[in-house]
């Protein structure tokens, strides 16, 4: 989607019954057809075809479409592909000048047993330790509620993409892109394991609901919502005790530097949110912004959407559903995003322009295919599970 947003010409390549989360809940509907919100957040600017790589005539128009194109993604399994005749190390030796980028759960080369393990965002965030390091003020682990695994390998990819474009500018060579969701997810806890190398202190026993952030640092109540405030320097606890009318707690030997108030998380912890629990959230972002303390409001989806920061910043883009209504999404945010307002396809909505403009098929030569169970059988709710895409 981002390369789509920078002006690249995206096909996405379909199974007959359309990808997954086309039918992923919840679901917008019209009097033009319906529309799953996960869908339309990922796919604008695309043009959608669908077409049954089962069948030969499919995936020989496959092939078709891949010596015209760029670059090949894919997020299917290495076996998988490779029953299809379009594994990755197969598709370098048949087009060399190709860029394919391949993401999966564990990786194509040296991933052993995990080749063909079945992988999603939170097995990634499990492995890499983005999981453990997002604990509750037990210390318990949580989830971090939404693909994180997902959009940071996919982002992962778009810069690699770009990086080996300028690389075959100067080679001519093509690329194979080895992406793996938890080595893609790696990278966000740098700092973490750089942190218990270098410790020569076992903190553990002190450490909580957070490791080496400073404290309090976290999400705490207000009477009305939550906030999270970052308490990363002893300075800022100063001005804290300041903004709570306990200046003489920013000095006190019990709570005055990082490690002894890590040591009393769970009263630091009681003497903040005792003071916060009484006002609303707005009073208390206002007051620790007013002290010069790091804070912010916890929002909604609903106030993410309204928030003037954004709208001011521009970093939201109205797209068109499809189906008669908008989407309002962040937009592609390296500014290199193209104008006009962009669309969601709908399921093979331009085969026959990209067939025609691509590979330059004359409308009978479509129909030909059609009947040859290229875009799958009338009437047959058979089909991969998973999609590729082809950039040109």
């Amino acid at each position: 989607m981002l390369l789509a947003d920078e002006g690249a010409e995206v096909v996405k390549v379909e199974p007959p019954k359309g990808e997954l989360t086309r039918a992923r809940e919840p679901i917008r509907t019209s009097d033009s057809g319906s529309m799953s919100g996960y869908f339309g957040a990922l796919n604008r600017r695309k043009s959608s075809i669908a077409i049954d790589l089962k069948s030969e005539a499919g995936i020989a128009l496959l092939h078709q479409l891949l010596a015209k194109a760029d670059v090949f993604i894919s997020n299917m399994r290495p076996q998988a592909l490779d029953r299809l005749g379009i594994h990755p190390e197969t598709l370098r030796d048949r087009y060399p000048s190709l860029i394919i980028a391949s993401m999966t759960g564990f990786g194509l080369a040296n991933a052993g047993a995990d080749e063909n393990r079945a992988g999603l965002a939170m097995v990634a965030e499990a492995l890499a330790g983005t999981n453990g390091l997002a604990r509750d003020r037990e210390g318990r682990p949580v989830w971090c509620g939404f693909a994180l695994g997902d959009i940071v390998t996919g982002m992962t990819a778009h810069a690699a993409i770009l990086l080996a474009l300028r690389n075959r500018d100067q080679t001519g060579e093509g690329r194979l892109i080895d992406l793996a969701l938890p080595d893609s997810t790696l990278p966000l806890t740098s700092v973490a394991l750089a942190r218990v190398q270098a410790a020569d202190v076992d903190y553990s026993a002190i450490a909580s609901s957070n490791d080496f952030h400073g404290v309090p640092y976290g999400t705490f109540a207000a009477s009305d919502g939550f906030y999270n405030i970052g308490v990363n320097r002893d300075d800022f606890w100063v001005r804290l005790c300041s903004a709570m009318g306990r200046p003489e707690l920013g000095h006190d030997p019990r709570y005055a530097t990082y490690i002894e108030r890590a040591k009393r998380q769970a009263e630091v912890h009681a003497l903040l949110e005792n003071w916060s629990i009484g006002l609303p959230r707005d009073v208390v972002v206002a007051a620790l912004t007013d002290a010069d303390v790091p804070v912010a409001p916890v929002l909604d989806m609903a106030e993410v959407l309204e928030l003037e920061h954004f709208r001011a910043r521009g970093v939201f883009v109205e797209v068109d559903d499809g189906i008669g209504g908008t989407l309002t999404q962040p937009t592609d945010p390296t500014g290199f995003a193209i104008g006009g307002r962009p669309r969601v396809p709908h399921l093979g909505e331009q085969r026959d322009t990209v067939l025609g403009e691509v590979l330059g098929l004359s409308a009978e030569q479509i129909e030909s295919l059609a009947a040859a169970g290229a875009f799958g059988a009338v009437g047959s709710h058979s089909g991969n599970a998973a999609s590729a895409t082809a950039a040109h």
